[in-house]
């Protein structure tokens, strides 16, 4: 495969991994030292952000996302948790917003939205559609002003940013100091799914989801950017019907997130 890079551990910064598997011709591998898994070599960053650019969201999946009612139930049950982690509302950025929904409700319920992605297909739905300050790049091309955020969220974002370090210091500058929050929610890598499935589990997407992260690496890759007030959050399974067999697996779900092995992981950081 062409435009492969070798990269260092981000967190601790040394190279001493063991292979885990193998798929879509790409390796993930495990840090001997921090226990982060991530895909290694991996495609480049230039490869990367094109692709992000310019057909992440084809017109067909915008269309899917906005009128699919578990985009707005899994948007919706997000930002209940974030008010209540942070009732005080104000300033939010959503760092890979996609076409919007998220800053769209939150909006309505009082918050000051503003978004950035690289998407020109998403961002330009969510300028048009919903009338939301949402820029088309990435969070080095927004320049913001330090300590200007109230809240920061990533769903499912992190695990798609090369130059991990880097970024994680851009949103500690820009974030409010000790009143701020950083929400960050990606897929679990230790979670029960991924370990009895491995290389088929369906998060597991090398080309682009460059790291898996457990409740143990991402607070230390928070915590080497200064973040100390490190909580995990519950995700909650979300469903457009009710009925006894979603209960059953909404109850199971709620164990799994309690015993540190739900599919995703949700952490609240300031």
């Amino acid at each position: 495969m062409r435009s492969l890079e070798h990269i260092n551990c981000p967190i601790c910064e040394k190279n001493d991994t063991t292979p885990l598997f193998d798929k879509d011709s790409l390796c993930v591998v495990i840090c001997q030292h921090c226990r982060l898994r991530y895909v290694n070599p991996r495609i480049s960053r230039q490869t990367l952000e094109t692709t992000y650019t310019e057909t992440y969201y084809p017109p067909d999946k915008v269309e899917r996302i906005h009128t699919g009612s578990m985009e707005w139930l899994q948007m919706t049950e997000r930002l209940r948790e974030l008010e209540a982690q942070h009732p005080s509302k104000g300033r939010l950025l959503d760092v890979g917003c996609g076409i919007g929904t998220f800053l769209h409700l939150a909006r309505e319920r009082g918050w000051e939205s503003h978004g950035i992605d690289p998407s020109k297909s998403g961002s330009t739905f969510a300028q048009e559609k919903y009338k939301l300050d949402v820029r088309c790049g990435y969070i080095f091309d927004a320049d913001f002003p330090s300590a200007y955020f109230d809240a920061i969220t990533l769903y499912h974002v992190l695990e798609h940013i090369s130059e991990l370090n880097p970024f994680l210091s851009e949103l500690r500058r820009v974030l409010k100091p000790k009143t701020g929050t950083l929400v960050i929610e990606v897929p679990n890598g230790e979670s029960l799914q991924s370990r009895l499935q491995k290389a088929d589990w369906p998060y597991v997407h090398p080309r682009d989801h460059l790291y898996y992260f457990s409740v143990h690496s991402l607070p230390k890759l928070l915590e080497k950017h200064g973040f100390r007030d490190i909580t995990l959050g519950k995700p909650k399974r979300v469903s457009p019907t009710a009925g006894p067999s979603f209960m059953l697996r909404q109850a199971a779900t709620a164990v799994l997130v309690k015993a540190h092995l739900g599919t995703v992981i949700r952490v609240y950081a300031s």
